[in-house]
């Protein structure tokens, strides 16, 4: 039994034409007189230079046989009568697997997924006899180049139609109609021409002021989520205003995938304008409110809060007997900072309210600009916080690198820097008596650290939750693929997965039609496809 790739849509009588390697496949029907008149009208298709990509891709198309369909079969595919002029014999029995022409206008195609394997576990002798000599159905794991030369055949062969009707016809015009569809979409081509134009002078300048300030951007780039964000919609417009490029090749997947990513950014910067003037509205409201919101929030959570907790810290809390000494000396040195960083709280007030309005004005080019001035705002309000982590946690990690040398030192080894190992050590009667009196020290001292530092380590995660969250924010309406998830809903054979035959029996029930299907894409990759900075 062998196999025949047959176009479900394809019902006519003539001569069949397509692929004979790797499988069979039959990319349509001509209706002509003779196969000698098929077979120059292929070959002139194949000289031509607009067929000249497919071709390099497929192959050269020959005349495969003659069909013949009869009015009085009624079946969900069409069920043709062939002659083969090559593979097999008309002795043997032939089994047809359909598959869908679909048009590269359209943008649906067949994909294979990342395996490029498919196996199908079939208990009924028909059917497995049916696949048997399926080039993708095979003991052994077949190739990875047959089994992509098997879907290249499928998304081909409307193509190939398109190409020989405009032969039967004659036409002296240029076939361009596989790539219409693209070309409208290149509205911006001269603006774009002179934006990129403008862009090639400025990097190729040699200006100090562009160097100098290029050197900033890059600098603050690491700082700024504000910088950040401008960077990264500056490279999202540049893309937009490319709109979709033609493909040389007719690679409908890579068409594909240039037009879903070109509406995906294009309805992900109109959604964040959106909802950017949106917040501006709701801002707009009652901005009094909301600052003065803002500075008791700031006073009463980073500023008293803070000096109250260590206040208590300072009075022996729960019965904990800290140090007395120490506790006051790390009490009264974070409380100095944190009542400097209010005194400049206080200072910078009176310039809250235009804070305020560039956070309005900013929320016109979208929530993300929102969003990215937050961040920025949060990093700077709550940088006493990091100072204060950042202090105890030097001493805490100069103290526990103290008891890593005093355990040394009981053990009768040292670090031997040169090494970076440790080795055995002779230590005098007065070395150990300092490292006694040290680690006395230590271990009275320790609990007394490690507490300030459980501390300012539980605010300094607090804060980065809270900034995390806003970042997280952030990239969802950076990053998050709308318009592929509609397109999925809509048509998922725009955005393939893997595939998969489709067994069914015939109407009659003595038999089985078997089709080629596509899974939709797994939301797992689209959403990976997405999530990645461009």
């Amino acid at each position: 039994m062998s196999s025949i790739f047959w176009p479900c849509d394809v019902v006519r009588s003539g001569f069949c034409y397509g692929w004979d390697h790797p499988a069979l496949c039959v990319a349509g029907v001509l209706d002509v007189e003779e196969d000698s008149h098929a077979d120059a009208l292929l070959q002139r298709v194949a000289r031509s230079e607009e067929a000249q990509a497919l071709i390099k891709t497929c192959g050269t198309p020959r005349v495969l046989g003659r069909c013949l369909f009869s009015s009085f079969v009624r079946s969900s595919y069409p069920l043709p009568d062939v002659e083969m002029f090559c593979g097999p014999s008309r002795a043997c029995s032939t089994a047809y697997i359909y598959y869908h022409r679909h048009d590269t206008n359209s943008l649906r195609f067949y994909a294979l997924g990342s395996n490029g394997t498919h196996l199908f576990d079939l208990e009924d002798e028909v059917l497995r006899s049916s696949l048997k000599h399926d080039f993708s159905h095979i003991a052994t794991p077949p190739s990875q180049s047959a089994s992509n030369t098997g879907q290249i055949l499928w998304n081909s062969a409307k193509s190939l139609e398109h190409f020989l009707e405009h032969e039967q016809r004659a036409q002296t015009t240029v076939i361009q109609e596989s790539n219409a569809r693209f070309q409208d979409f290149s509205t911006f081509t001269a603006i774009d021409k002179k934006i990129q134009c403008l862009i090639d002078r400025i990097e190729s300048s040699t200006n100090l002021f562009w160097r100098v300030t290029s050197f900033v951007f890059i600098y603050s780039r690491e700082f700024s989520i504000i910088v950040q964000q401008i960077e990264f919609r500056a490279r999202k417009l540049r893309r937009l205003l490319r709109g979709v490029q033609a493909v040389p090749n007719g690679d409908v997947g890579l068409k594909s995938s240039q037009y879903i990513e070109f509406y995906n950014t294009l309805w992900i910067i109109l959604n964040d304008l959106i909802i950017g003037i949106a917040l501006r509205q709701f801002l707009r409201q009652d901005p009094e409110a909301f600052l003065h919101f803002f500075k008791l929030t700031f006073e009463d959570k980073a500023v008293h809060e803070i000096r109250q907790i260590l206040l208590w810290l300072d009075s022996w809390p729960a019965g904990l007997k800290l140090n007395t000494e120490l506790s006051r000396f790390y009490s009264h040195s974070f409380m100095g900072l944190i009542a400097l960083w209010n005194r400049i709280f206080r200072i910078v007030i009176p310039l809250l309210p235009m804070l305020f309005s560039a956070l309005e004005l900013g929320s016109v080019f979208g929530v993300t600009m929102a969003l990215a001035m937050a961040c920025d705002i949060i990093c700077v309000f709550t940088a006493h916080v990091q100072l204060c982590y950042l202090v105890s946690v030097t001493v805490y990690g100069h103290l526990l690198r103290l008891v890593a040398s005093l355990w040394n030192l009981f053990r009768g080894r040292r670090q031997n820097v040169l090494r970076n190992r440790t080795d055995p050590w002779d230590y005098d009667v007065d070395q150990l008596l300092f490292g006694t009196i040290l680690f006395t020290l230590v271990a009275y001292l320790f609990p007394t650290v490690l507490v300030y530092y459980i501390l300012f380590a539980t605010m300094r995660v607090s804060t980065i939750l809270v900034y995390a969250s806003l970042e997280t924010a952030l990239a969802f309406m950076n990053y998050f693929p709308l318009f592929a998830l509609m397109l999925r809903v809509k048509d998922s054979q725009r955005s393939p997965g893997d595939l998969y035959m489709r067994v069914k029996s015939t109407k009659g029930g003595n038999g089985v039609d078997v089709s080629v299907e596509s899974h939709p894409l797994p939301l797992a990759v689209t959403f990976s496809q997405y999530g990645a900075s461009p």
